[in-house]
């Protein structure tokens, strides 16, 4: 079931991502699709912790801690207009969850790769 959360909230975050970064920045709908994507990286985050084929956390669980750390670091400094470091967080948790969702796909014994190969 963890793995359906999982997917069911980082799939959309990444093409939200995307669409977000596209965007001109500062719009009604780059906001909205922040919010949205904001507590979708969390949930993904969050939900990765209960995903263990090993039994164990694994080197992957290192891109769930920086997006648990950069996602409210990139919302308060937004708020702060700090639009530097909100950037850069929001940048590198989106990054770091392609990274992971590649490996994800490609490393044999995870559930992803079983599904696509």
């Amino acid at each position: 079931m963890e793995i359906y959360i999982h997917l069911f909230a980082v799939i959309p975050s990444i093409f939200l991502g995307a669409i977000n970064l596209l965007l001109e920045k500062g719009t009604l709908l780059h906001k909205g699709i922040g919010k949205l994507w904001a507590v979708l990286m969390l949930v993904t985050a969050i939900s990765s912790f209960f995903i263990m084929p090993t039994g164990a956390l694994s080197w992957l669980h290192t891109f769930s801690i920086v997006v648990i750390l950069c996602v409210p670091v990139g919302v308060v400094s937004i708020r702060k207009g700090n639009i530097r470091r909100h950037s850069a967080c929001m940048l590198g948790a989106y990054i770091g969850t392609v990274i992971s969702a590649y490996f994800a796909m490609t490393t044999p014994g995870r559930f992803l790769y079983g599904v696509l190969y």
